[in-house]
């Protein structure tokens, strides 16, 4: 049984996440209503809080706020690391969501 609300789509994009102390980067992917995925070395522990920019053009950027819902680690391999089975990071659900999120979300689902 899925637990999810809303579908995921993938779409790679650039995003820059901190937790207050210091700024990370990874590439987001698996986007919902109410959440993405981060695929990034640093994945941090469960209800982390994390503020977010999401890079969608070179000149567009939308300010997200989310909380981990989990975080993927796979040991380092390097058959695995050129496969889909690669896939550190960290499942973030938005605890606020503006509406340039909400326009990107419907844009990706063809609405």
């Amino acid at each position: 049984m899925d637990k999810r609300k809303c579908k995921r789509k993938i779409r790679r994009l650039n995003i820059f996440f901190s937790d207050g102390k210091e700024e990370y980067s990874g590439i987001s992917s698996d986007f919902s209503c109410n959440g993405l995925f981060i695929r990034t070395r640093k994945g941090f522990i469960e209800g982390t809080e994390l503020k977010m920019q999401l890079e969608l053009e070179k000149c567009k950027i939308i300010e997200l706020t989310g909380v981990v819902r989990r975080t993927v680690k796979t040991s380092y391999n390097i058959s695995s690391y050129k496969t889909s089975t690669y896939k550190n990071g960290m499942g973030i659900y938005l605890i606020s969501i503006p509406e340039e999120y909400d326009n990107f979300i419907k844009q990706l689902y063809g609405l």
